[in-house]
């Protein structure tokens, strides 16, 4: 199964025309001064482009560098789950016990708890104190007693785990009645994120909108269900902020993928060149064949060309294989979860590779260019005359520091009902980096003439 992957807001388009721009002339001289020696020289034994050649120039010329991608196997190393039992969190408590609502919160302590069985189990509120019972206690609107949140208490246990021995995993809404107290809580986690990450953890944040109904005269929980006709329907922002052990991103990922409805999470491991492919509309005189040839390490390179030279652009997006699986669901919400900032880099098709070096795409004459979605991009070509030349295409997406979901969630006033106020300074730090410079998490290889 192929799914598209959508939903990216904010794109920083390099090299390509924007939305709503006329198609290109296929002729158009800005990509044949830029790239020169684009024709076949008289003694290349493959100067009328046969396809052995092509296959040839193209296997040659892409060299993929190693990035870190999505860890096969798991590391298991401990679970310690973190709950917030202050009194915000008992609107989340549904009375009729839903089970079917994914988000819901039993839900989500069910789910977390059978995929991954938690060593240890602490309620933190007024003072952060080991629990046990498991569900049937994290269930009873009871244990959520407490007058305040000191989520500080519990950052302060994950940076004893200098060694970076088990995963930390905090469950709650985030929500304190003191605007600075917010700020300072996630000001506090975003330091010790990025230390954990720069000592080879990984980093998660799933979010949900949450069934939930208002906890009577609760200062700082959720208010949105207070003047709703029908509270059955509200929901509110609910989360968890894991600090993975190194080699667990993947498990981790995939439990929380099971029960939230968007993640972020950093670094974020690349996907393998084989876990996409192209997804393309009909299109009268322009095909593209995903499986046209690979390089030697395995790298799929897909070919584009046209029956008749044409204008009229082929459609096509990058589409994830895998979303049935629990990994294949964690890492489709993880590359949604990020706004990301593609690049594209074009070279002649030449005999030579060193000949021919990457150069960033034209703005004006490329026979590839965005949509206006870092997955979407349109195809014209120049006919399947063998003595026009042959161009490889590079497409490089690179994540940047904030999610693409976090609009939806931070809070711009103290006052927000609904809105988690000082969830965006848990992003600053990650944001303040150059998303290019970052490895790329999405790449792929065309041919096309």
């Amino acid at each position: 199964m192929e799914t598209v992957i959508t939903g990216q807001t904010r794109l920083v388009r390099h090299g390509s025309a924007g939305a709503g721009t006329k198609p290109r002339a296929w002729a158009a001289p800005a990509l044949l001064l830029l790239l020169t020696g684009a024709s076949c020289h008289d003694d290349d034994p493959c100067a009328k482009a046969s396809e052995v050649c092509d296959i040839a120039h193209a296997r040659a010329m892409v060299v993929a560098d190693a990035v870190p991608v999505w860890p096969t196997a798991e590391v298991g190393k401990p679970v310690i789950l973190y709950v917030d039992r202050s009194e915000s969190m008992r609107g989340f408590l549904d009375p009729e016990y839903r089970t079917r609502v994914p988000t819901d919160y039993r839900s989500v302590l069910d789910g977390f708890a059978a995929r991954l069985r938690p060593a240890q189990v602490f309620g933190f509120g007024n003072e952060v104190r080991a629990e046990g019972g498991g569900l049937r206690v994290l269930g009873d609107p009871g244990f959520y007693s407490d007058g305040n949140t000191e989520m500080e208490e519990v950052l302060d246990r994950v940076e004893l785990d200098s060694a970076l021995d088990g995963t930390h995993a905090i469950i709650g809404d985030g929500r304190r009645t003191d605007p600075n107290a917010a700020n300072g809580q996630f000001e506090r986690m975003r330091r010790v994120a990025e230390r954990w990450t720069a000592a080879g953890g990984t980093f998660i944040v799933a979010a949900s909108h949450a069934p939930f109904s208002p906890v009577k005269d609760d200062p700082s929980g959720c208010r949105a269900a207070e003047s709703a006709a029908d509270s059955t329907r509200v929901t509110c922002p609910l989360y968890a902020f894991a600090f993975v052990a190194p080699g667990d991103q993947g498990r981790i990922a995939s439990a929380l993928a099971g029960v939230f409805q968007n993640l972020y999470v950093t670094p974020l491991p690349a996907l393998s060149e084989r876990a996409v492919g192209w997804r393309a509309q009909k299109s009268a005189q322009i095909t593209i064949r995903q499986g046209w040839t690979a390089a030697p390490d395995s790298t799929p390179i897909a070919r584009v060309r046209g029956s008749a030279a044409t204008n009229d652009p082929l459609r096509a997006s990058l589409a994830l294989r895998d979303t049935i699986t629990p990994l294949g669901r964690a890492t489709l919400l993880a590359i949604r979860g990020r706004r990301l900032v593609p690049t594209l880099a074009v070279r002649t098709l030449h005999a030579q590779p060193a000949a021919s070096p990457w150069q960033p795409s034209p703005a004006k004459g490329a026979l590839m260019w965005s949509a206006g979605d870092p997955f979407a991009y349109d195809f014209v070509s120049r006919g399947p005359d063998p003595k026009v030349p042959r161009y490889l295409y590079r497409l490089e997406l690179h994540p940047a520091g904030e999610p693409s979901w976090l609009d939806a969630f931070d809070a711009e006033r103290a006052s927000d009902a609904l809105r988690t106020f000082g969830l965006g300074l848990l992003f600053q730090a990650f944001k303040a980096q150059d998303p290019v410079a970052a490895p790329p998490v999405v790449r792929s290889f065309v041919v096309v003439s």
